[in-house]
Parts: C-alpha cells; structure tokens; sequence
C-alpha cells in the first residue's frame, strides 16, 4: 500500500505514544506543537525514530518506531508555515490536545484546509462526544470530521522511573499500553486513505465504542482514582480491595448494563468481558498510572455533557440508578475543596 501523509497535531504522550507508533509505518508524519514540546520535536526531527515501553499485563517491551517524521513548532512563524503546508499535502490530520486547546488549533488549520480543492479527513483524538460536530461550522465541505475512540492509555514517566527505556539518551520515556485496537465509523472513513492500523465499524458499533470510552473507561477511571486519592493512595496498582470491589460493581451493575439497554447490537458479554479487562489494566504494576494523573481536571470532567454529570444521566436513561457512579461526583467535589483550601 502506499504510503500516505497525516499530520498530528499535539506530541504529547497520546500524539506519540498511540498515534504516531500506531502509524509511522505506513504514513510520513508531520508532528506540530507549540514551544513547550521544542525539545521533544527537534530531537525527533533529527533522530527520525524514538523508542516506547509498551506494558502488557505480564511486563514491558520496548519498541524502536522508526519513520518519516517532520516537525513544525507552531509559535514560530517557520512552524506555522510547515504546518500549513503538511495540513495542505496530508490525507489525514489528527488532532491530539487538550479539548481546551482545541478551539485555537482549529482556528488555525480551517483556513488551510478550506483552501483545498481536494478532499482530506480531520480526525478529532480528544475525550468527547460529538466533537466534530461542534466545529462543522468552520469547515468546507472538502473535509470530513471524524470523531475517533482512543482507547490506549499513555503518559511520559515521572521523575525518578527508572523501570523505563528513554525515547533517546537523556530523553523523557515515553509509556504506553499493549492496545491497539483504533475504531473508526465505516460510513465516514471507508472511502478514506486509512491503512489496516485503523479499524472500520458499522455506525452502530462505533456509537456503542464511544460510549464506552467515556463511561466505561473515563468514568470507571475517575471513580477509582477520586476514590483512591481521598484515603491516600498514590497509585492505581495500590488500590485497597474494598475500592477495586466497588469499582468491579459499578461497572457490572450500572455502567455495561446501561451501555447494553441502550446499545441494543451490542454483546452483553463481550461488553462486560471489556470491561472486567479494563480494570487490570488499570490496576497494571507495568503501566504503574498514578493516582495524581487520574485527578487531573475534575472541573472539566464534572461538565454537564461529560463523563461524571453526563454518566449519571446516561445511566438513569436506561432505566437504572447510578448509585455507585454518583460517588465519584461527591468525591471529585470532595477533592476541589480539599484542592482549593491548600492553594490558600
């Protein structure tokens, strides 16, 4: 197959450590970021490769991604014109920030884009429902707005690991999981230029992935985590049994059967048999998440659309009560006072 063009927009961990691997193979890449990730960028322009520690459940691998690689450092003028460019050329663009980032991001590559006389697909990598079409009004109809479910957890190791290999000599390392698994909705992206590292679903199926993602998997995340963090606890792999157990009901009693009752394709089993999965590797001594990661941005997961306040609803519309998932609002609460009264 021949190789495409896609540009990613954000080399943070997930930009790199699920997207880029993911895809360096099969498509020259252009990777954008502002300043703050000058150092990552240049030594990846010129290194042309980076090294990860991929965690399975039973230990760690580490894998050299070589590819083609270019870089654009878009807080300078040289990086915006690069940008432009590869957002001109690409088949695909990515993007991979902070949804608070995202509207500026967007700004910046729809006039590019809406120049083109030929067809590309922006694929939207951020947690969220129906993001791509919040941002249709800024884009022409040559470009196809794709929402995606990135489901492989990644982050950069904390001061002081040592169990990692570095993405280079004197680098950051570079962590991620041992799933690969990159759904896409077929209805948008069969025409597309999507090599076999992306996986085309019926619109159905895609649907129920997403709820998954951001029920199952962010909300199951954040109700160990906020639990975890108010008795002192620093990391998922330290998790008391009595919060593990409560997370294990929650998912069997109220999240997979609300994905069930509203998802009526979808496999009770196979959902359930995900989830159950899901906690291992949450509770994986090799990925080794921290507690303080899975804190991070209570304010902006307790929005009304989102996985905590947006959850409950979701669970009550499938006719069950979201006891065990309403916790996590009181304990993610409990954690701003506590937050708010240190900054004091």
């Amino acid at each position: 197959m021949k190789r495409g063009k896609a540009v990613i927009v954000g080399a943070g961990a997930l930009g790199l450590g699920f997207l880029a691997e993911r895809m360096a193979q099969g498509y020259d890449l252009c990777l954008a970021d502002t300043s703050a990730k000058s150092d990552i960028l240049s030594r990846l322009k010129r290194e042309q490769c980076f090294a990860v520690n991929v965690c399975g459940l039973d230990g760690i691998a580490v894998m050299k991604v070589i590819g083609s690689f270019e870089t654009a450092i878009v807080g300078t003028a040289e990086g915006r014109e690069i940008l432009a460019r590869a957002v001109l050329e690409a088949d695909l663009i990515l993007t991979a920030t902070e949804r608070k980032a995202l509207r500026k991001v967007v700004d910046e590559i729809a006039p590019v884009l809406n120049a083109r006389l030929t067809k590309a697909w922006l694929l939207f990598c951020e947690n969220g429902l129906n993001i791509a079409k919040a941002y249709a009004p800024s884009f022409g109809a040559q470009t196809v707005l794709v929402d995606t479910v990135m489901s492989r957890m990644c982050r950069f190791a904390r001061p002081g690991e040592t169990s990692y290999e570095p993405m280079w000599t004197g680098g950051e390392a570079l962590v991620t999981e041992a799933y690969d698994y990159l759904p896409l909705d077929a209805d948008l992206c069969s025409p597309g230029p999507f090599n076999p590292v992306f996986s085309m679903v019926c619109r159905a199926d895609f649907s129920c992935w997403e709820d998954m993602k951001l029920y199952l998997h962010n909300g199951v995340h954040a109700f160990i985590s906020y639990h975890a963090f108010l008795e002192g606890v620093r990391f998922f792999k330290d998790t008391p049994a009595p919060i593990r157990e409560r997370a294990r009901q929650v998912l069997l009693q109220e999240v997979v059967p609300a994905i069930v009752q509203t998802h009526p394709s979808a496999d009770e089993k196979k959902v359930q048999q995900y989830g159950l999965e899901l906690l291992e590797r949450f509770f994986s001594p090799y990925f080794n998440d921290s507690i303080e990661r899975g804190i991070r941005g209570i304010e902006e997961k307790l929005a009304p659309d989102e996985r905590l306040v947006g959850g409950c609803a979701y669970i009550k519309r499938a006719g069950i009560e979201p006891t065990l998932y309403a916790t996590t609002i009181d304990a993610g609460r409990k954690i701003q006072c506590l937050q708010r009264s240190q900054e004091r």
